[in-house]
């Protein structure tokens, strides 16, 4: 019972986290943009991508992130947010990233409010 109740908060937080990111990033937008469940449906779609492809990109990327001290990561982020728009225009879902920088700066935002977002609910560093 609480892993679903951590699953169903992870789609929440990643669903303001998305938000938060179409507020802020030009060029990634959720259409339409009033519909709280366009968020949570594309939320889970990036959870999904990040769990299936991430680790694959992830542990194929190792070198470079070594070589660039951890740089590169942030690259596979990027491309992990923009096979997440990729995905979501294909099903129909609504997430529109218009490249590369916005998909980076997308990732990056992300990234920060899912971070502080787990920290102010104790969501961070909790064992499973």
């Amino acid at each position: 019972m609480i892993g679903i109740l951590r699953f169903l908060l992870n789609i929440v937080i990643t669903a303001i986290a998305l938000y938060l990111v179409t507020q802020f990033v030009p060029g990634v937008y959720v259409t339409p943009p009033d519909d709280p469940w366009a968020f949570i449906w594309v939320a889970l779609l990036f959870i999904v991508v990040n769990a299936v492809v991430g680790p694959v990109l992830r542990l194929l990327g190792m070198p470079f992130t070594i070589l660039t001290l951890g740089l590169f990561a942030l690259v596979i982020n990027a491309v992990l947010f923009l096979l997440a728009g990729w995905l979501s225009e294909a099903l129909g879902l609504g997430l529109s990233v218009d490249g590369f920088v916005p998909a980076l700066l997308g990732a990056i935002v992300m990234g920060i409010a899912t971070w502080v977002m787990g920290l102010v609910l104790g969501t961070v560093g909790l064992k499973r």
